[in-house]
């Protein structure tokens, strides 16, 4: 009787256990293939940040920007972070529907814009869509960034 006992309490103890990891599921970040564009005004025209496959990122900050950043991005606990190319830019993202929204904590904001914490970037229509050959990024170069990266952790 005992062992019967024991038997159903653990069944009912894994069937919750099953239904409440199921309701803690958490929402997938897809950012893959999709460019935002700053809310404010950029420097001298729209600010963009396109992100592809393989972790791969650029932005513009506008058309007057001779820079070009570009790098590596991951997600980690909801925080998205654009490891720039260049060790000196670091910015931290959160997704809010389909927005990316600047953190202050641990970003280094950009080279010629300064954004504020909880700056906004709107997802872009197809007029700002960019694809992976509109920006490549040699493979030795981002396999030699990424050892960095790693590197650093």
């Amino acid at each position: 009787m005992k062992k019967r006992e024991s038997l159903i309490i653990f069944i009912i103890c894994l069937i919750i256990s099953i239904f409440a990891a199921c309701s803690t599921n958490k929402e997938t970040i897809n950012i893959c293939g999709k460019t935002y564009v700053y809310d404010k005004e950029g420097f001298g025209s729209d600010f963009i940040i396109s992100f592809y496959e393989n972790n791969k990122f650029h932005y513009s900050e506008g058309g007057l920007s001779s820079y070009i950043g570009y790098g590596i991005w991951e997600i980690r606990n909801n925080v998205i972070t654009l490891h720039d190319e260049d060790p000196h830019f670091c910015n931290n993202f959160i997704l809010k529907g389909n927005k990316l929204v600047w953190q202050k904590k641990k970003s280094s904001n950009f080279m010629y814009l300064r954004i504020s914490d909880g700056d906004t970037f709107s997802e872009a229509d197809e007029n700002y869509m960019t694809t992976e050959e509109d920006f490549i990024m040699d493979e030795a170069k981002l396999e030699y960034f990424m050892g960095k990266l790693i590197d650093q952790r």
